[in-house]
């Protein structure tokens, strides 16, 4: 029990000493997160929450506003970025999100600006959104990776729940610009609020029942929607609530590999 206290506390502060840049002589040191480890954003998740939550009240109070639309695109994007970034994510993923996020800000703005494209200005803004969807899948793979559960894993995991709704209410979004009849049954036009009501109620399965998906897509989604987030809660949130403190069993797992091949080539021959 002690062996293992002491290697999850050594893998801590080689993990700690990387993400701060400072020099370490632990071979423990998880390898992933190396480029840029001094930007302000590495695993800091209470920052990437607070950013997440100003993005739930500026889709919720964006309203019709056209400028609006593309203020808020804008932001939604940057805030991907910085998440991504948080996350250890690939470098395809960076250079995707930022090209999301110029690419539909500048058509967001050009869609708004022709009076002619009114109409075409949210379907643009749905779909530069689109990427959000993959934020809570590279949060949760960063969190495996965590040697230790601390503060910041649980608050990545709050994270990615809070992405998940997010996520669901862009696709959404996404299938009312795009399809032939609108999402909703018993509304028209609806706002980017609406569908965040609409995922959130339905991923902490409230279920109000104002707000119902017309056709068969939106009501798959709907459950799967309400399945993951059940799941969610049950298994991974629990689990990590559960480890607080603790050593992360899939770290460990992964690190065990490596620290044993040294012992065994050190090992003499009979």
């Amino acid at each position: 029990m002690r062996a293992i206290t002491a290697g999850a506390r050594d893998r801590a502060c080689a993990h700690r000493d990387t993400v701060a840049g400072l020099p370490h002589g632990s071979s423990t040191a998880p390898a992933p997160w190396q480029p840029g480890q001094t930007l302000w954003v590495a695993d800091r998740y209470a920052v990437v929450l607070v950013l997440i939550i100003l993005d739930y009240l500026a889709i919720s109070l964006q309203g019709v506003s056209a400028w609006g639309r593309v203020i808020v695109t804008a932001f939604t994007g940057a805030t991907l970025l910085l998440t991504l970034r948080a996350a250890h994510a690939r470098r395809i993923w960076l250079v995707l999100a930022a090209f999301s996020l110029v690419a539909s800000a500048l058509l967001t703005a050009l869609a708004t600006a022709v009076s002619a494209s009114v109409g075409f200005a949210p379907t643009v803004a749905s779909i530069g959104r689109l990427l959000l969807i993959i934020t809570p899948v590279v949060i949760l793979r960063d969190l495996a990776r965590h040697p230790v559960v601390s503060v910041d894993t649980v608050l990545g995991a709050i994270c990615a729940y809070l992405s998940l709704g997010i996520g669901f209410a862009v696709v959404y979004s996404a299938i009312d610009a795009l399809g032939p009849q609108p999402f909703f049954a018993e509304i028209r036009h609806a706002t980017p609020n609406d569908f965040l009501f609409f995922s959130f109620s339905t991923l902490t399965t409230v279920g109000y029942g104002n707000l119902l998906p017309r056709g068969s897509l939106g009501q798959t989604l709907a459950m799967l929607e309400a399945l993951f987030g059940q799941i969610y809660l049950v298994i991974i949130v629990a689990r990590l609530v559960s480890l607080w403190g603790q050593q992360n069993p899939r770290a460990s797992r992964r690190d065990r590999p490596a620290e044993s091949a040294p012992d065994s080539a050190s090992r003499p021959e009979s």
